[in-house]
C-alpha cells in the first residue's frame, strides 16, 4: 500500500508492534477484515481509532481503507466506508476523519471516492514528526 503511494520510508512498523498495537492487552487500534463471502477469503482491512477534537469532542479516526487492486470499483471499499460511519454513530463519535494523499497523478480514484460522499475539505494539512526529527523535537 505505502509503495502505491511512493512512500514505502514511511512504513517502519514491524509485524509484532502491528500485533502488539492493534490485537494486544493495550491495544491503540482496531481493524477489519474484508472478506469475499463467496470465496472466503480476506481481500482487504481498515484501521481505525477513537480520539477527541477540540471542536466536536469524540471523533473516530479512519487510519487506512485497503482493498485488493482486483477487488476495487466492486462496491467494497464504498461498504466499508459506509460500515465506518456506522461505527461512528454507533459509538457516539461526532466525526470521522481521515486523510487523503492529495496528487491526483496517481490517486484521482481514491480522491474521488472520499469526494461521492460529500466529505468536507477544510483545506488543513496533516502535519507530523517521524524518526530523527521527533527524536530531536524532543530534546530539551
Amino acid at each position: 500500500m505505502r509503495e502505491g503511494e511512493g512512500r514505502l520510508d514511511a512504513f517502519v512498523i514491524t509485524p509484532e508492534e502491528f500485533k502488539r498495537d492493534g490485537f494486544g492487552e493495550n491495544k491503540c487500534f482496531e481493524a477489519m477484515i474484508v472478506e469475499n463471502k463467496n470465496k472466503k477469503e480476506a481481500i482487504g482491512f481498515a484501521t481505525y481509532f477513537f480520539g477527541y477534537n477540540g471542536d466536536c469532542g469524540r471523533m473516530l479516526y479512519l487510519e487506512d481503507i485497503y482493498i485488493e487492486p482486483v477487488y476495487r470499483s466492486k462496491g467494497y471499499g464504498t461498504a466499508v466506508f459506509k460500515y465506518m460511519a456506522k461505527i461512528t454513530i454507533d459509538e457516539n463519535a461526532r466525526r470521522m476523519e481521515w486523510c487523503v494523499m492529495d496528487d491526483p497523478s496517481w490517486n484521482a480514484k481514491t480522491i474521488e471516492f472520499y469526494k461521492k460522499f460529500n466529505s468536507i475539505d477544510d483545506n488543513l494539512k496533516q502535519l507530523y514528526l517521524h524518526g530523527e526529527v521527533l527524536k530531536k523535537c524532543a530534546e530539551f
